[in-house]
């Protein structure tokens, strides 16, 4: 698994996401792929629909989103297959929260309660930015991408599941000599160090 470069908070609250700390740098639009989320302890059969798992992605005072994830019996994983996009510097940190609705039960309806924080990763930009690689994907043009990145969601500082997340951008790194099809990478400069 690749973690070097990437921690967790040691608390993530119950009610609100914790968030990530800002940090000044560069801006530049950065794309979140959420494929998969594996719960051991929050299986699809015993799950109601309504408190199926979300996720929060956070940079900074920023916060978007997923839909409910879908239960893949196969996989026995969470799938949710959504692209999150928010506005990052490399200095900055992206706060990958999974979530989901807290929810009691009466006699004649069930009260909707706010959500509770299964765990959580925190990935600081500039350990992501050495893993983009060039694509070209034809009608989206020239993408700079990484795989997919198996990541230990945590909380209080234990492991509560894994998660599968990929990272892109349309933006070519500083050290492309151009976006145009045929372009050399000749390496990273003018961004931090990666975090270890």
């Amino acid at each position: 698994a690749l973690g070097v470069g990437f921690f967790s908070h040691t608390q993530c609250a119950e009610m609100v996401p914790c968030r990530p700390a800002m940090a000044r740098g560069r801006a530049f639009k950065l794309s979140v792929c959420i494929d998969t989320v594996s719960l051991p302890a929050l299986k699809g059969a015993s799950v109601k629909s309504s408190q199926r798992p979300f996720i929060t992605v956070s940079v900074g005072d920023k916060t978007k989103q997923t839909e409910l994830a879908e239960w893949c019996k196969e996989e026995e994983r969470w799938r949710f297959g959504e692209v999150i996009t928010l506005e990052v510097s490399p200095h900055d940190e992206v706060l990958i929260s999974v979530m989901r609705n807290k929810q009691v039960d009466l006699v004649v309806a069930a009260l909707a309660m706010s959500a509770e924080c299964l765990g959580e990763v925190c990935v600081p930009v500039a350990s992501v930015l050495p893993m983009l690689a060039m694509e070209d994907r034809d009608v989206d043009g020239i993408i700079y991408a990484t795989q997919d990145v198996n990541f230990d969601v945590i909380k209080e500082g234990a492991r509560t599941g894994r998660a599968a997340i990929a990272f892109e951008t349309k933006q070519a790194p500083a050290c492309y000599s151009g976006a145009a099809a045929g372009a050399q990478r000749r390496g990273w400069c003018d961004v931090a160090t990666p975090v270890v």
